[in-house]
């Protein structure tokens, strides 16, 4: 029933924001550590790193 009233389960996924990007572009370019972006985006490292590697993903195409 749940599933026909078009309700989502499980934890929500992670979004690429032009907040993060801003703070990736501040990381790789040394300018904030990879941990205090991490506290400033309230994010865990795993979802960091997974939006590390989307976004990358995304700059290549």
């Amino acid at each position: 029933m749940a599933l026909k009233n078009g309700t989502t389960f499980g934890r929500p996924k992670a979004v690429l924001t032009e907040e993060f990007k801003l703070f990736y572009d501040r990381w790789k370019s040394g300018e904030l550590t990879a941990v205090k972006a991490m506290e400033e985006l309230n994010i865990k490292k795993t979802t960091f790193y997974k939006l590390v590697r989307e976004y990358e993903r995304e700059l290549l195409k």
